[in-house]
C-alpha cells in the first residue's frame, strides 16, 4: 500500500510539473524562460543536483537553461560545453537518449569536466524540433546509479514541450517576417503605381488640359486650328485610357477576371519563350484570390525558368483534392532557385501563406525546378 501511494504521489508530481511547463508554453513565453523552467522542473522531479537545457551547434553545446540545488556546481547560461566523441556513452545519451550511471571510466573532455564538477551520473534526452536535432535536456547527480530506470522516459515528456515551444517561436518569427515583407511589398507597389501614374497618365492628362484651354481660346478666332487641336486631344485621351488599362492589368489580369483561369494560364504559356503544357485546370471557377494566386505562381515560375534557368520546356499541372487545389510547375532548366534568395518566389510564398496555403520549391543545381503550391479551394 505504501509503495502504491508513493507511486501515485510521484505520478502526481510529474503531471504537475508537466502542467506548469505546458501552461508556460501555451502562453507563448520566450523560449529562454521555457529552457530555464524545464531544467528546474526536471531537476526537482528526478532529485538531481543540477540540470541543463543545452543547444547543439557545429562544434560544441551551449547551455540555454540551467538549474542547481544550491549545493552543486551549476552550469551558467551561455557556457560552452565540448562535444563528446561520437560513439561514446555521453554522445549516445545526448543524441539518442540514455544514461551514464558512472562517469568514472568514461573517456573524453566532456566526461572529465563533469567529474571535476563533482558529478558521477546523468540522464539525457534529445530535443528534436522541426525534424532536426536541436539539443538535449540533461540532469546530473553526485552519486553513481542515482536515477530511476524510467528517468529517460520522464525527461522525454519535458523535451517534447521544449520542442513545441521552439516550433511555436519559429512559426511566430516567420509570421512576423512575412507580415513585414507584405507591408514592404505593398509600400513598394504603391510607390510604383504613384510613379507610373505621375509619369504616364497624369502627365498626359495635364497636357490634355492645356490643349483644351488652347482649343477653347482658338475656337472663335481660328476654328480650324481648334478642331485640329481637339482631334489631337482625342488621340491623346485614347492613349491615356490605354495606360490606365495597363496599370489595371498589373493589379489584376483582365483575362483572368473575364474568362477564367484556363485562358489566363494559356496566355502565359503563349508568351513564354519555350513550350509550356498545361493540364488539370478545374472546369469550375475558384475563389478570386485563389485564382489570382495560381496565376501569379505560374507567371513567376515561367519567368524565372526563362530568365534565370534557360529552360527549354515546362509543364503546369493542377489538381483538386480534399478541399485543396495543388499547382505544380516543372521545368528542365539549370535549377538553383531559392525562396529565400530575394526572388519573386519569397513574395509568392507570403501571398500563399496569407491564404492558408504552402509553397514548396525543389531546385537542385542542374536538375530543373519544381514549384509546388497547395491552397485551400476557398
Amino acid at each position: 500500500m505504501a509503495e502504491l501511494a508513493a507511486k501515485a504521489n510521484r505520478l502526481a508530481a510529474e503531471q504537475a510539473a508537466l502542467r506548469r511547463v505546458g501552461t508556460l508554453v501555451a502562453s507563448s513565453a520566450p523560449p529562454e524562460r521555457v529552457f530555464q523552467t524545464v531544467a528546474e522542473e526536471a531537476g526537482h522531479l528526478l532529485g538531481a543536483r543540477t540540470a541543463a537545457t543545452v543547444r547543439f551547434d557545429e562544434v560544441s553545446a551551449v547551455v540555454a537553461g540551467s538549474w542547481n540545488d544550491g549545493e552543486g556546481a551549476g552550469l551558467e547560461v551561455g557556457t560552452l560545453v565540448p562535444y563528446s566523441e561520437p560513439g561514446s556513452p555521453v554522445y549516445r545519451a545526448s543524441h539518442e537518449g540514455g544514461r551514464v550511471d558512472d562517469y568514472a571510466e568514461v573517456p573524453g573532455e566532456a566526461a572529465r569536466l563533469t567529474r571535476l564538477a563533482g558529478y558521477r551520473s546523468a540522464v539525457m534526452a534529445p530535443i528534436t524540433a522541426g525534424g532536426r536535432l536541436w539539443g538535449a535536456l540533461a540532469v546530473f547527480s553526485a552519486s553513481a546509479d542515482h536515477f530511476p530506470p524510467d528517468a529517460h522516459r520522464r525527461l522525454a515528456d519535458f523535451t517534447n514541450l521544449v520542442a513545441l515551444a521552439l516550433e511555436s517561436a519559429e512559426a511566430h518569427d516567420q509570421l512576423t517576417a512575412s507580415r513585414a515583407r507584405i507591408v514592404e511589398a505593398s509600400v513598394a507597389e504603391r510607390r510604383r503605381l504613384e510613379r507610373n501614374l505621375h509619369d504616364g497618365a497624369q502627365q498626359r492628362l495635364v497636357t490634355l488640359a492645356v490643349y483644351l484651354r488652347i482649343a477653347q481660346e482658338s475656337l472663335r478666332e481660328d476654328p480650324a486650328a481648334a478642331e485640329a487641336m481637339l482631334g489631337r486631344v482625342g488621340e491623346d485621351l485614347k492613349l491615356a485610357l490605354e495606360e490606365l488599362r495597363e496599370l489595371a492589368r498589373g493589379l489584376h489580369p483582365a483575362v483572368l477576371s473575364d474568362h477564367g483561369l484556363e485562358p489566363a494560364l494559356q496566355s502565359l504559356a503563349n508568351r513564354a519563350p519555350f513550350v509550356v503544357e498545361i493540364s488539370g485546370v478545374p472546369p469550375f471557377r475558384l475563389d478570386e484570390s485563389v485564382e489570382a494566386a495560381i496565376y501569379y505562381i505560374v507567371a513567376e515560375s515561367l519567368t524565372n525558368a526563362a530568365k534565370h534557368a534557360n529552360a527549354s520546356e515546362a509543364r503546369v499541372e493542377i489538381s483538386t483534392t480534399d478541399g485543396d487545389v495543388v499547382v505544380e510547375i516543372r521545368d528542365d532548366g539549370s535549377g538553383g532557385a531559392n525562396v529565400e534568395g530575394g526572388s519573386g518566389l519569397r513574395g509568392l510564398a507570403d501571398r500563399i501563406e496569407a491564404l492558408g496555403g504552402q509553397l514548396d520549391v525543389k531546385s537542385p543545381a542542374g536538375g530543373g525546378t519544381v514549384v509546388r503550391a497547395t491552397l485551400p479551394v476557398g
